[in-house]
């Protein structure tokens, strides 16, 4: 039983140059896409394939353009999406009607219904993660109400989402009576048990047929009993649907008792017949739903089946709504983190001279193919996933760091330009491959898990990750062929800060830096436990919200939000425009807050204060629940367990069981001092401390990794005779150089976002600079040791030369 969606038609290449045009002509087409993703995708393994450095240098120049022109090509014809803290949207607001029970009366709504409402209509919007969408309920004069805000969007994609929103999807399978055909020939318009129901239809030459159809009352399967819903993309007129064991039981018993090739049923919803097919054989799990031809029908129906609501929706209005991080703070945080960049790429040039010239134009491809993926998958930009982008870019610049520093080793050894070039690429490529591929299974089991804000984050680090590896193995290594080829760099010279015969004793001091850390992590633990839920903030509480009604100029949302934030609530308040839906000329100033009388009388009095037209203005207040529950935090927590599960079982595969058990001591140890600074610090989580959170998780394994594959590297050829201590202190101290760099180099931009990025960059930033600081110190500090401690009963030594007898 299916739906047919129609695609829209692209704009036309009017007004261009005949060349442009064709270009234009050439990637709107779908064809060209696709055999041109197909090439791309065979040059990439011809590159990977392939032992000599010519092919690699073109086929990889090949597979650059080729990637490169499609990013390209999206950005300018369809830039990027931009959540709802960037860009603003639409705030839809419903009320929810309560269903009526046997005895006639209104069932009462109760607070776990209203969240469950939420829940199903943030799977109908985001179920991908690709969008920004809040929902959170809120109550206003004993009104149940859902407020959903969606960015800015054209006036089709409102409506589409209003109708989606609003749909109660009532699916309903029902017998045909098996004397149908007689009933209606006599007239008849009651029949006992049945009711009547007309069925239009197109014939065999595309006209609209109507019959009467007698179906049974008493319901045999409803939306309840669906488990999936999903459009063929073979037969995209047509809905999949597959029953849960409880509907597949009850789809046998309803079909197994029918006369097979006589008897009918009929499929409907809302109360209107959409197909009425003979029974040729006996249903059990699966069917498919026909009949329903309208555009983005198929999908629409796919997003309600999946998720039914039991309670109507009623639309009261729609506005439009202001960033909630403001023009300001977005400019201002485009202005930092440039500002950063460029630091950053001043202290790759100052370092590796100009080989850092070289590492900031692959940095700068991996970043055009990271936002080109954006644009070509309809990615929505928000601040959790400028998060995955800072923790993308952190990790390209490890990689070129990595690189780098194997290159100046082989160029130490005496080995020639272009060897020592295929060598370092050859080396580095484990220890890059192992931290991709560990933040790549965080990313694919929070998508997995998660849901919402956070399935969005693990979208943006899912695709920065593969382009980083493309950047990573390809982009720079390409590089590095034509400057040799052409003759501009035959030979690379670096600064060298840490020396390599450096031999710090870090080893040594795994005594107090484990004290020091133990103690750190039980104040944290016991702060937090003394706080509960009180550290959290308004995205898991909810609160209340106030608004003055004026006219447009009379408030600058700038100047509230300057006096609202010098205000010690709380909690954090928000502050945003709200366009008034029934007069273009008038906005509301609208105030988010905790849930305390408190704020509520400091806000009020500060504004009218500042605001003296505030005084006279219509004033309304209501109470908001939480945009993000406490079930989307555990679910959230338990990802990462299952991340940090994952990693370990990688681990212990790639490497050994030691490093695996030493790197997630590490990993927990740096998500748990952090969550604890946070929390000590005074300032409330929300979503933005959960992304920043991942974000150092996925920073803080990746330093893991490259320790570790430099540690099992020296004692894979290190003599027996050497103590596990002695081979991890010269890795340590051989790795040191490109730990510090990288550190450093993502930190610039960090502090730039923090300093000069505005109050809403600031907990953002300052957490993961945290993270970043925290997760050097262990790798060093704790990681080593961790693995350490747990190798004293049989040995590394043995461990890893057995690894390797089962790896030959």
């Amino acid at each position: 039983m299916n739906l047919l969606a129609s695609a829209d038609t692209l704009p036309a290449a009017g007004g261009m140059s005949p060349p442009l045009a064709f270009i234009y002509d050439l990637f709107n087409n779908p064809l060209f896409i696709f055999v041109g993703g197909l090439v791309l995708l065979g040059v990439f393994f011809w590159y990977l394939g392939s032992d000599q450095d010519k092919v690699k240098r073109n086929a990889g120049t090949f597979f650059i353009i080729g990637i490169a022109s499609f990013s390209l090509f999206s950005l300018f014809q369809q830039g990027l999406k931009y959540g709802i803290d960037i860009a603003g949207g639409v705030s839809f607001t419903l009320s929810v009607e309560p269903n009526i029970g046997d005895d006639g009366k209104p069932i009462p709504l109760t607070n776990e219904a209203m969240e469950q409402a939420c829940v199903i209509l943030t799977d109908r919007l985001n179920s991908t993660g690709a969008n920004d969408v809040i929902i959170r309920p809120k109550k206003k004069d004993d009104l149940n109400l859902i407020e959903v805000q969606i960015p800015a969007a054209d006036p089709a994609k409102r409506e589409e989402t209003k109708s989606i929103l609003t749909k109660v999807a009532k699916l309903q399978i029902l017998p045909v009576h098996p004397r149908n055909h007689e009933l209606v020939a006599e007239g008849r318009v009651r029949v006992p048990g049945y009711r009547l129901y007309e069925y239009t239809f197109k014939n065999g030459k595309g006209e609209d047929v109507t019959e009467k159809l007698f179906l049974e009352k008493r319901e045999s399967l409803t939306g309840r009993d669906i488990v999936h819903a999903g459009v063929d993309l073979s037969r995209p007129t047509e809905v999949a649907v597959t029953l849960s064991n409880d509907g597949a039981d009850k789809m046998y018993n309803l079909t197994s008792r029918m006369e097979l090739n006589r008897d009918r049923m009929a499929v409907v919803l809302d109360d209107v017949v959409k197909s009425a097919p003979t029974v040729v054989s006996v249903l059990s799990k699966s069917f498919v739903i026909n009949g329903l031809d309208g555009p983005g029908e198929a999908e629409a129906l796919t997003k309600v089946l999946s998720n039914p609501l039991t309670n109507k929706l009623n639309f009261e209005s729609a506005s439009e709504i202001s960033a909630s991080l403001g023009h300001t703070a977005l400019l201002q945080g485009e202005y930092a983190g440039i500002t950063g960049l460029i630091l950053c790429f001043i202290m790759m040039i100052i370092y590796y001279r100009f080989a850092g010239l070289v590492a900031i134009v692959g940095l700068t491809i991996n970043a055009l193919l990271l936002l080109g993926a954006m644009s070509i998958f309809g990615f929505e930009l928000t601040l959790p996933g400028i998060a995955g982008i800072v923790l993308t870019l952190g990790v390209a610049v490890d990689a070129n760091v990595l690189i780098y520093e194997r290159l100046r080793e082989e160029k130490e050894a005496g080995r020639p330009f272009r060897v020592a070039i295929r060598n370092s690429f050859d080396k580095a490529f484990s220890a890059i491959f192992d931290s991709n591929i560990t933040s790549l299974i965080t990313a694919v089991i929070l998508y997995w898990m998660a849901t919402g804000t956070i399935k969005g984050f693990a979208v943006t680090l899912t695709v920065g990750v593969i382009t980083s590896m493309i950047g990573a193995i390809l982009v720079t290594r390409v590089l590095f062929y034509w400057a040799d080829t052409i003759g501009i760099m035959k030979d690379v010279k670096f600064l060298n800060l840490f020396k390599r015969k450096s031999n710090i004793n870090f080893m040594g001091q795994r005594g107090w830096s484990c004290s020091i850390s133990a103690i750190l992590l039980v104040i944290c633990i016991v702060v937090g436990a003394m706080k509960g839920k009180d550290c959290l903030g308004m995205d898991f509480t909810g609160g209340s919200s106030i608004s003055y009604l004026v006219n447009k100029g009379d408030v600058s949302v700038k100047e509230a939000e300057d006096v609202v934030n010098k205000l010690a609530l709380t909690q954090k308040a928000t502050v945003q425009e709200v366009a008034e839906s029934t007069d273009s000329s008038k906005v509301n100033i609208l105030v988010n807050f905790s849930d305390n009388a408190q704020d509520k009388t400091e806000i009020t009095s500060a504004l009218k204060k500042s605001f003296p037209v505030l005084d006279n203005a219509p004033f309304s207040e209501e109470t908001i629940g939480q945009s993000m529950g406490y079930d989307t935090l555990i679910t959230s927590a338990w990802a990462l367990f299952f991340g940090i599960l994952g990693i370990m079982i990688y681990l212990t595969v790639r490497f050994e069981w030691t490093f695996a058990i030493g790197a997630v001591i590490a990993l927990t140890h740096d998500v748990l001092l952090v969550l604890g600074l946070v929390i000590i610090s005074g300032t409330e989580l929300n979503v933005i401390h959960i992304g920043a959170l991942l974000t150092v998780a996925g920073y803080s394994i990746n330093d893991k990794i490259i320790v570790f594959d430099r540690i099992r590297e020296y004692i894979r050829y290190a003599d027996p005779n050497d103590s596990a201590e002695q081979i991890m202190n010269e890795a340590i101290n051989q790795t040191l150089s490109r730990t510090l760099l990288t550190s450093l180099s993502t930190l610039a931009v960090l502090v730039c976002l923090y300093f000069f990025g505005g109050p809403s960059m600031e907990d953002f930033a300052w957490t993961i600079s945290a993270g970043i600081l925290i997760g050097t110190y262990s790798s060093i500090f704790i990681a080593s040791p961790a693995a350490l401690l747990f190798s004293k009963k049989h040995g590394l030594h043995a461990e890893v030369k057995q690894a390797m007898k089962a790896g030959a």
